[in-house]
């Protein structure tokens, strides 16, 4: 079944390696993930504090366990927020992100915060996706 994604490179804005600057959605359920972060799935407790790297991990982990919750997965992410307390931090271990968003990446922004809901998070992101409509994977 063809996703209901479609990259589109216009030929007047820059290649960015990093995320797709447009992306086109037809049909599908759009899903929309509230902004997750480095905590622990069996009790919610923050994890990994001052491991940037671990806590992406985490973060992306835990993106996974919603994503599946209806049926996706990272290919139907079309657009990540990004959140963190330290930018430069999160630029020098973001290849972290690319183990899970692996190809036609999403649109992607990053804002630097001075802090999240706990002093030991480090990164939240979220995402919207969209589930091709003719049901969920298998």
């Amino acid at each position: 079944m063809p996703s209901p994604k479609k990259i589109v490179k216009p030929a007047d804005l820059p290649v960015r390696a990093t995320h797709s600057q447009v992306v086109t959605v037809s049909g599908g359920m759009l899903v929309f993930v509230a902004g997750m972060t480095s905590r622990s799935e069996k009790d919610a407790s923050p994890v990994h504090p001052g491991d940037m790297r671990a806590q992406i991990r985490q973060v992306c982990q835990n993106i996974g366990r919603a994503l599946k919750s209806v049926g996706g997965d990272f290919s139907d992410v079309v657009k990540t927020t990004t959140f963190t307390t330290n930018v430069a931090e999160y630029h020098r271990v973001a290849d972290e992100r690319f183990k899970y968003f692996t190809r036609d990446l999403p649109t992607s922004a990053l804002i630097g915060v001075k802090e999240l809901s706990h002093p030991d998070l480090m990164v939240e992101i979220e995402v919207m996706a969209v589930i091709p409509a003719k049901g969920p994977k298998r």
